[in-house]
């Protein structure tokens, strides 16, 4: 019998009759609508080409995306289901020495919000089980053809395959780890490697875009066009340029967060909290101090300003960045410290009370007061469930977070302490080695970033100063009109103006988007991109004030010789 194909609808979970109904009749109907209205005003008003060419944009947009819905659910089940795999296995494996059956242990993970789309996969297998009295590996067999990842699918088979053969489960899964461990760092590697590849297309497309922007600005100067029109043309190309990176970087990458999340106050979070008060704070005050005291005494480029003006942001996104650090020195060492407890649990035989408080005494690096607070917490036998919460919010790790509840359940469902010990701290390294290759990536990304910065903003400048340099050069000709009235067109001071704010807009734009490209790239907190943010203002501030000293200086020559040349 031919395997059976499942169509997209399947793996997206989409009902094609509710996709009709509700996705893809209204989004032609109203790409067709918005397309018609669009017609009848460009017909109606009388609006500039670049515009007219963005407004029908719009519908052909709307059209994509109708279309294409299906297939970008299921890309995005698929990725949310490989980010899933390390934890899926691992709490597989040490459940699968518990004392519960087959469909409860299915159950079980079926109702776990850690595993996301992996639950809600399986609980598929648990209906199918539990409702319609299939075999496990029936049900194995039939959700691999039916689920978008490859990875998750192939482990199923193999699974079902192993079912049918009479292997132990606990063996199995433990041997079988590795297998999947290698198909999530392939998964993962390729997720950076992509990565890799987007910086060339990202580089490519803003030197792309400074080209175009030079044009842009020195254009009006030739052909007479409208300053501010075009001024916004480059506005919009460098937004479109920069959101268009950010969406690919958040929606290619795994989900792989690094700060827990919180579900109690912790001191961090205070911190934290004061960081960020301070620094908003701090902006207008150092703004007041500007206008009061230094700018009637000093003359600062523009651009230094604005970067002076925000820079007490970076204040809270160091102190998030340092914290974060720290988050990263408790993953390095949390498999030891898991390690240590489960091989006393199953050596001594001793409660995990007993146990943590002999462990307690020993050092795990930053990760010890944790483990004294975890003990304390315990010893006092109010809540639990709560004391593991703090340790997991004081961690900050979401990794340590998701780990400890996996080995907090298999032990409350009677698992085996050693084989528990052994699976977890050896895929939570694992996930610790590839995070690090993410950073190693995401550092190069930083340097491209601020290269990319530098390098725009000299440009912009230069070009800048080349039309300003123009633009004054022409305006004080005694010449007349028929003789370069077709030639060159002299710009109003307005229009110089809205040039000027436009370059800091882009500047301001620019250094904002990337630096949330990082972190979005990294899994970090957001708040971070406020640190990166102000040195990019600062990078973006020192290559306009380059680019425009030095062009203006290039361009200071010869002015009486130039204008002989246009009067012959």
């Amino acid at each position: 019998m031919p395997e059976e194909k499942a169509s997209i609808f399947v793996k997206a979970d989409i009902d094609p009759k509710e996709y009709m109904k509700k996705i893809l009749i209204p989004g032609i109907v109203g790409s067709f609508a918005t397309l018609l209205a669009i017609m009848i005003f460009t017909r109606i008003f009388t609006l500039p080409t670049g515009l007219k060419v963005f407004m029908y944009l719009i519908p052909i947009i709307l059209m994509f995306y109708t279309t294409a819905y299906p297939y970008l659910i299921a890309d995005s089940k698929k990725i949310a289901i490989n980010s899933k795999i390390p934890y899926f296995i691992t709490y597989f494996a040490v459940l699968s020495t518990s004392e519960i059956g087959r469909s409860d242990l299915l159950k079980v993970m079926a109702q776990d919000p850690k595993l996301g789309a992996i639950a809600k996969e399986l609980k598929k297998v648990y209906v199918l089980v539990d409702k319609f009295h299939r075999s496990l590996p029936e049900a194995f067999r039939f959700l691999a053809r039916r689920t978008p990842s490859r990875v998750f699918a192939d482990f199923l088979d193999r699974l079902a395959y192993s079912l049918d053969s009479g292997v132990e489960l606990k063996e199995y899964l433990f041997q079988e780890q590795q297998t999947v461990m290698d198909d999530y760092q392939t998964f993962y590697e390729g997720a950076l490697y992509d990565l890799d590849i987007f910086k060339e297309i990202y580089e490519s497309i803003i030197i792309s875009v400074v080209f175009a922007g030079a044009f842009i600005i020195i254009g009006p100067l030739i052909t007479g066009q409208d300053i501010g029109r075009l001024a916004l043309y480059l506005i919009f190309m460098i937004l479109a340029a920069e959101v268009g990176a950010l969406l690919v970087i958040k929606y290619r990458m795994p989900e792989d967060p690094i700060w827990a999340e919180a579900k109690v106050r912790t001191p961090r979070m205070v911190k934290i909290r004061k960081a960020l008060i301070l620094s908003i704070l701090l902006v207008p005050i150092v703004g007041l101090v500007y206008f009061l005291f230094i700018r009637p005494r000093f003359s600062i480029p523009t651009p230094f300003v604005v970067a002076i003006i925000l820079t007490p942001l970076a204040y809270v996104g160091n102190v998030v960045r340092k914290e974060e650090g720290v988050i990263f020195r408790k993953d390095e060492n949390f498999p030891a410290f898991i390690r240590s407890l489960s091989s006393s649990l199953a050596a001594s035989g001793a409660s995990l009370l007993l146990v943590l408080k002999y462990l307690s005494a020993h050092d795990f690096g930053t990760l010890t007061e944790d483990i004294k607070a975890l003990y304390r917490r315990l010893a006092i036998r109010v809540d639990q469930d709560r004391a593991w919460d703090y340790f997991i919010a004081e961690t900050g790790s979401w990794l340590v977070g998701m780990f400890s509840e996996i080995f907090r359940e298999s032990l409350r469902l009677g698992a085996e302490p050693d084989y528990v010990g052994k699976v977890i701290s050896r895929n939570f390294e694992r996930i610790v080695r590839l995070r690090r290759k993410r950073q190693q990536s995401i550092s190069n990304f930083i340097g491209i970033i601020l290269g990319l910065t530098g390098a725009f903003a000299f440009s912009l400048a230069a070009s800048f100063q080349v039309a300003v340099s123009i633009n004054n050069l022409f305006s004080q000709l005694q010449v007349p009109t028929e003789y370069i009235g077709e030639i060159i067109h002299i710009i109003p001071p307005s229009g110089m103006q809205l040039l000027t704010i436009s370059m800091l807009t882009l500047m301001i734009l620019h250094s904002f988007l990337s630096a949330v490209a990082i972190k979005v790239a990294d899994g970090g907190h957001l708040l971070v991109s406020l640190y990166y943010f102000v040195i990019l203002l600062w990078v973006f501030a020192a290559g306009m004030y380059v680019g425009q000293l030095l062009m203006a200086r290039f361009m200071n020559f010869g002015t009486t010789e130039m204008i002989l040349l246009l009067v012959r």
